[in-house]
């Protein structure tokens, strides 16, 4: 079981470094179109530059014909190493795609998917992860949970290598549900991440054991006794 970090802000990818076992960073189009004039790629080098060789970076191809979706993502790979994901849309060409790529040994994270079929075709297709997007299936009124059961379940029968990615999260009940029922990885928006830490039981509890600790023994700590 995996958590990815689903943001492409470098202080907030510095600070859940510190806190989180974030085993990599997904980033999207619609994340990297607000960063302005700030040119893409060097932003990606900073942001491999801040998590190290050793954690996957997820970055989308935005191309949308099969020779440039190829070279694309040789270039993607060429410049941020070979820990970083092409993801790629569930489509037609997408497919086409993603069974080259994958057949050349490059990382791919199968995006955009709403069906279990789409996830069985891009399994199918050589896709190490199939991200299905959690939050945008329940807006249409989709079984998102029921997606993620199936899919779990026929990776676990044919002894698959792909994993479900669960993305696209609005509350955490959403991202427990995607663990639930079978996601292997979860990519999470960091304020997720602290709204799940934020309940006022946690810091109840937290505050009883230090009162009762000052209580007997004062502002020492283990280091002291």
């Amino acid at each position: 079981m995996d958590l990815l970090l689903d943001t492409a802000d470098l202080a907030e990818v510095e600070h859940a470094l510190q806190c989180y076992p974030i085993k990599g960073v997904t980033t999207n189009p619609t994340m990297l179109s607000r960063l302005a004039q700030t040119h893409v790629m060097s932003h990606l080098k900073a942001l491999r530059a801040l998590i190290g060789e050793e954690r996957d970076l997820h970055v989308q191809l935005m191309a949308t014909d099969h020779q440039t979706m190829l070279e694309e993502a040789h270039h993607v790979v060429s410049q941020l190493g070979e820990r970083t994901f092409i993801a790629v849309p569930v489509t037609e060409v997408g497919l086409s795609v993603i069974k080259e790529l994958s057949k050349e040994g490059l990382n791919i994270t199968a995006t955009t998917v709403f069906s279990t079929m789409q996830g069985i075709l891009a399994m199918l297709s050589g896709a190490r992860y199939v991200a299905v997007f959690y939050g945008r299936m329940l807006n249409l009124d989709i079984d998102a949970a029921r997606v993620i059961k199936e899919l779990a379940g026929l990776l676990w029968t044919n002894t698959s290598s792909t994993q479900v990615l669960a993305a696209s999260f609005r509350n955490v009940t959403e991202v427990t549900n995607a663990y639930a029922n079978g996601a292997g990885c979860c990519t999470v928006k960091p304020q997720l991440l602290s709204t799940g830490l934020a309940m006022p039981s946690i810091q109840k509890a937290v505050q009883d054991f230090a009162d009762d600790w000052k209580k007997a023994y004062g502002n020492k700590t283990l280091l002291d006794l």
